[in-house]
């Protein structure tokens, strides 16, 4: 594969990227899907389309893409901008991707007066070119709280949950309209804290995210775009192999939800961090089975002493999950602490890091 990447320069703004993914100089294959990128610095920082292809690339699906994302951009400012409109309307894309300034979903004046309004245009656009949109869900703000521009104000929002509550419903309301497929990155940051309250998605200036906030991103982008499980993708985009497993199973389970339409028969055998983890209450572990087989699950304390045994015996192909109450073989509530969950399958082994809060 051969990357092209050219940056323009625009007077008064930062540059807009435009990335090429193709294969050579040869005319793309049939199946390569073709995805335009429209937005700011939460579509260019960290390289989100670059991310994207990175996974496509590992799931065997050809893609090319294109990026038009100068600094602070609204998707107002796009509707007027000509190398934006001249990328959709020359691209031959199979989706193009909108993603809005981050504080204008949950703004009303701004809301009703451009967001909306704007992606209302562009879309018009994109089918006009017999193309389809996609709307790309951002996040709120770590700790909620009341923003404003141009004397415009938020409500003062709780916390960051309170806040991605009204970015999501601003973008489903408007992705119902345009019967557009959504993108819900801002819903898999809000499933990734829960899981784990200390992974860090923002970057130190609590608006852009960090390369994992970012991986997840491009993960949820590939769920929804090729209605595939990102879990078990070798490409880790710079992140430790556990690290971005965790991160695809939150896309998966964000996309199809966990008890959705996953597959019967994994290729592979996998045993995924657990959730919400830290915990103090109960942790569900899941695991998958690519044939039917004998399964042992353990809990082990710091010290190696077994805790808990969940599961013994034989089970079908497919995935399954199984929670753990913290309590031990016993009935009685264990001590807060770091624990070792095993499974053991096939003479193999994985493990997962649990911290049990009380």
């Amino acid at each position: 594969m051969q990357l092209e990447i050219a940056m323009i320069r625009k007077p008064g703004s930062c540059f807009i990227a435009i990335i090429m993914l193709s294969a050579t100089a040869a005319v793309a294959q049939d199946d390569t899907t073709r995805v335009l990128f429209i937005g700011n610095s939460h579509t260019y920082t960290n390289n989100v389309p670059m991310l994207f292809a990175g996974l496509s690339n590992a799931g065997s699906h050809p893609v090319v893409t294109g990026m038009s994302a100068p600094g602070g951009y609204t998707l107002q400012q796009h509707t007027t901008n000509a190398t934006t409109l001249a990328m959709i309307s020359q691209g031959n894309w199979d989706y193009v991707s909108l993603q809005e300034q981050s504080l204008y979903p949950v703004i009303d004046y701004y809301r009703f007066g451009s967001f909306y309004p704007a992606a209302r245009f562009l879309d018009s656009v994109i089918t006009n070119n017999r193309q389809q949109t996609a709307l790309y869900m951002t996040w709120g703000r770590p700790g909620g709280g009341r923003w404003s521009i141009g004397g415009h104000y938020t409500i003062d929002f709780v916390d960051f949950f309170h806040m991605q509550d009204s970015v999501s419903a601003s973008f489903r309301m408007l992705a119902d309209e345009l019967a557009a497929p959504l993108v819900p990155a801002g819903d898999a940051w809000a499933r990734a804290l829960r899981a784990d309250s200390t992974i860090t998605l923002w970057q130190a200036d609590s608006l852009h995210a960090t390369l994992e906030g970012s991986y997840l991103v491009a993960c949820v982008f590939y769920a929804v775009l090729f209605q595939a499980s990102p879990v078990g993708l070798t490409y880790y985009g710079g992140l430790s192999p556990e690290d971005a497993l965790f991160l695809q199973v939150i896309a998966d389970q964000t996309v199809t939800g966990v008890d959705g339409d996953l597959p019967s028969a994994p290729s592979s055998w996998g045993f995924y961090l657990n959730y919400p983890n830290p915990f103090n209450s109960s942790t569900t572990l899941i695991f998958d089975l690519p044939a039917d087989g004998p399964v042992e699950l353990v809990i082990y304390d710091i010290l190696g002493a077994q805790v808990r045994k969940l599961a013994d015996g034989e089970y079908a192909s497919g995935r399954h999950k199984l929670t753990w109450d913290g309590r031990n073989k016993g009935g009685e509530l264990a001590a807060g602490g770091i624990y070792f969950s095993v499974l053991r399958h096939g003479g193999r082994e994985k493990s997962i890091k649990l911290l049990y809060l009380k």
